[in-house]
């Protein structure tokens, strides 16, 4: 069945506007140009192969990858199956076409330029991709140029395909059991968007609304009053820019931050854009998505149902006390600000990895109190099945960071919580030439008793049969000299 059923109405290409400025004050939209849809269509085109191979490459063992493998392989054929909405009856339209398909510099032997800068790829946000597909080889399959006939969604699946591109990525380097759970949850939560992206194509409407699309546990009518103000600048329901969603937020959900401080509404809503547009709520991405100026609807549904929101408002009402928390914990008072968590239960913290961040920072603050009070906060927190779940994620992601202090914060942090499941990682930081963290994760390891103990004896073998190689080579030398 054609894609064709639904109907272009060139919604807004994404701008910048000021979240300070009236609704009313928005700019007019402005046209979307043939070569920003050939562009468009090549980029999908170039993520839906990319997404393709990739999970080719996969195992697949696990039921979430192949729930994604299946809906990537039936939207790619639903948009493979009509690539005449690329040609028009004009033969303007199929010189259109001739320039998108003779767009990669692969395909031609002769030419040793990409035709993609001319698509202005920079301009979109997604340089990155263009990167990816320089390395390309002529071995690999012919990409063809895909769109689903309407701009708006065209933007939205381009979110959504590079999402995917960048799970799968993350899943494949990960090596820790939790953290691959988290991220095979989220490709769960992908392959059901391109479900949904797949029925509307197939969908004989060609007025769509946000009611047609989301779920039905989310159309309320908050949920549903609150979309139609984001897009109202533009003629496309699938996605808005980033600034229309701030600014919709500031107008409708204001009253539910409790403004103790200045600017604290404006620093709820972009806290809370920050983790709507997060790929994993609690691993962090290789990389971030290809279009931070902009929304779907779809990663508004992925938010609500990762979050596990009901009202709208009270989850803001419940972000805006965490970030007043977050804000007294990076200030002066923040010994205070760690006993009032302990004692008010730092169960009702979502938690944000920005608060898990901090947390972990104030192990190594330079106020050796502070230390005692943010150590006491988290080992209350491993009490707690849903925060300690999150942290533990996070912090034994951030080992890998290669900033010690984040290193050495997160392995102390994770001795709060009793992390057993980090051993083997915790271990790894023995490797490091920082002595203050080679220490911290000694002592670490040792207080997750027997496992602990072994882990030790295990590190303790390698490192002692390391410093003999390293002593046996230095002696060869010495002989050879």
């Amino acid at each position: 069945m054609s894609p064709r059923l639904l109907q272009d109405s060139a919604p807004t290409p994404p701008t910048t506007i000021s979240s300070s400025s009236p609704a009313a004050a928005a700019p007019p939209t402005p046209a979307v140009s043939g070569a920003q849809r050939r562009a468009q269509a090549v980029r999908l085109g170039a993520l839906m192969a990319e997404l393709e191979k990739t999970l080719r490459n996969q195992s697949c063992s696990e039921k979430e990858l192949r729930h994604l493998d299946h809906q990537v392989l039936h939207l790619s054929t639903i948009l493979k199956n009509d690539l005449s909405l690329l040609r028009g009856s004009s033969s303007e339209e199929t010189l259109a076409v001739e320039e998108v398909l003779g767009s990669f510099d692969f395909l031609s032997h002769d030419d040793n330029t990409s035709c993609l800068g001319s698509l202005r790829l920079k301009d979109s946000g997604i340089s990155s991709l263009q990167q990816r597909l320089d390395q390309s080889t002529p071995e690999d399959s012919l990409i063809a140029p895909l769109t689903s006939g309407n701009w708006g969604l065209d933007q939205a699946l381009e979110t959504h395909l590079d999402i995917c591109c960048i799970l799968l990525q993350t899943i494949t380097a990960t090596d820790f059991s939790p953290s691959r759970t988290d991220l095979l949850q989220e490709a769960t939560l992908q392959a059901d968007v391109l479900q949904r992206i797949s029925c509307v194509l197939l969908e004989k409407n060609s007025s769509i609304s946000a009611g047609d699309i989301l779920p039905e546990a989310q159309r309320s009518r908050e949920v549903l009053l609150f979309w139609d103000d984001c897009v109202t600048d533009g003629n496309s329901p699938f996605c808005c820019v980033s600034d229309a969603f701030c600014r919709t937020l500031k107008k409708r959900y204001t009253h539910k931050v409790k403004a103790k401080q200045p600017g604290q509404s404006n620093k709820v809503f972009s806290q809370l854009l920050q983790e709507l547009q997060a790929v994993c709520r609690s691993v962090p991405s290789l990389r971030p998505v290809c279009s931070p100026d902009r929304v779907t609807l779809f990663q508004l549904s992925v938010y609500l149902k990762r979050c596990s929101v009901q009202q709208l408002g009270d989850h803001i009402s419940r972000l805006s006390k965490e970030e007043y928390i977050l804000s007294a914990l990076r200030s002066p008072k923040r010994r205070w600000a760690l006993k009032k968590l302990r004692g008010r239960s730092i169960a009702e913290l979502l938690p944000l990895r920005c608060t898990l961040q901090t947390l972990a920072a104030l192990q190594v603050d330079s106020n050796h109190k502070v230390c005692k009070a943010a150590a006491s906060c988290l080992s209350r927190a491993a009490g707690c099945k849903a925060f300690r779940s999150q942290a533990v994620v996070y912090y034994t992601e951030s080992l890998r960071s290669s900033d010690v202090q984040i290193q050495h914060g997160s392995c102390l942090a994770l001795k709060c919580l009793r992390a057993t499941e980090s051993v083997d990682h915790i271990s790894d930081l023995w490797r490091s030439a920082d002595e203050d963290l080679c220490s911290a994760a000694r002592e670490t390891v040792l207080s997750f008793g027997k496992k602990g103990h072994l882990a030790f004896q295990r590190m303790d073998k390698l490192y002692t049969e390391r410093q003999e190689e390293v002593y046996q080579n230095q002696e060869t030398e010495s002989t050879f000299l």
